[in-house]
């Protein structure tokens, strides 16, 4: 595992970022990208720099930005081997942002709240099949799995014959519809890969994870900080009794919910699958997915 480190700066009131920020730190085009750009008549001026943690021109790098009086954003996360991959007991499953597809209470997918958080939603039990926006069914073209915005993982219907079929444990489907504004729901060739394992609180030496909204039940709100890398530990009793695919205690992300279901922004769970899992999606030849493993503390 190493730590890759990436930072953006606004340059447009630099004259000359290579000369005062780059070489100085001998940060060539192999890691650094300078961008300087009139666009519709608007300038867009930036600076990108991707490093290792442990480059020995990062700390120069620093030295530099504060120098000049620069906060640039930083963000940081690790970069795994196939072999740490393999050898994970769980991985986080993640799916580009960028290309997430709107989905959710408010598009129709119904919810049983009879053990949720009155307050956050969290612990809210999915009834439907999943309804996704149809304005966003572009982002499905040529593409074999996908994610709602809430995390919600979807396939295409080949792949999920193939996950089902596989022997996976704590593995179930759902449908997928479109919804649209002006005319009813229409079915995709899609399903919703549902978990129906839980696991249990996350330990308290996992970083990378803080809660940024406290709810009083513990569970909702938590959040990556973009400077620290995602690293969740579980205790080895913990994780002993898994399944190929889990879902995590803790719920993630912005929360907006007033009691009315059809109009909530609810928090959601994230994805915790094993190796296999892995293997079935590269198999297949999907991308756009991140996959994280978690920390085993034996004792």
């Amino acid at each position: 595992m190493r730590t890759k480190v990436r930072f953006f700066e606004n340059t447009a009131d630099i004259p000359d970022p290579k000369r005062s920020i780059l070489e100085p730190a001998g940060c060539g085009p192999e890691v650094a990208e300078v961008t300087d750009d009139d666009i519709q008549g608007m300038r867009f001026a930036y600076l990108v720099v991707e490093l290792y943690s442990d480059d020995p021109r990062l700390p120069i790098l620093q030295g530099r930005f504060q120098a000049l009086g620069l906060e640039p954003l930083e963000r940081r996360w690790d970069e795994y081997t196939e072999e740490e991959l393999d050898a994970a007991r769980l991985l986080i499953m993640s799916y580009d942002n960028n290309e997430t597809v709107f989905g959710g209470p408010r598009l129709g997918t119904t919810y049983d709240m009879s053990e949720a958080c009155p307050r956050c939603g969290a612990g809210a039990r999915q009834t439907s099949a999943m309804f996704i926006d149809g304005e966003d069914l572009p982002k499905l073209e040529g593409r074999r799995a996908s994610a709602t915005y809430y995390k919600d993982m979807l396939v295409d219907e080949k792949l999920a014959g193939t996950l089902a079929e596989s022997g996976l444990t704590g593995i179930s489907f759902r449908g997928v519809f479109a919804a649209f504004e002006e005319k009813g729901p229409i079915e995709l060739p899609w399903r919703q890969i549902c978990a129906a394992h839980t696991l249990p609180r996350m330990s308290p030496r996992s970083t990378g994870i803080e809660p940024y909204k406290p709810c009083a039940c513990g569970r909702s709100s938590f959040t990556n900080p973009a400077e620290v890398p995602m690293r969740l530990a579980y205790r080895a009793t913990d994780v002993a009794d898994i399944r190929d695919v889990n879902v995590t205690w803790e719920w993630y992300g912005e929360v907006k919910f007033n009691g009315d279901v059809s109009k909530a922004v609810f928090p959601c769970p994230l994805f915790l699958v094993t190796p296999k899992v892995r293997r079935i999606f590269l198999d297949a030849g999907v991308t756009g997915f991140d996959w994280i493993p978690i920390r085993v503390e034996e004792s």
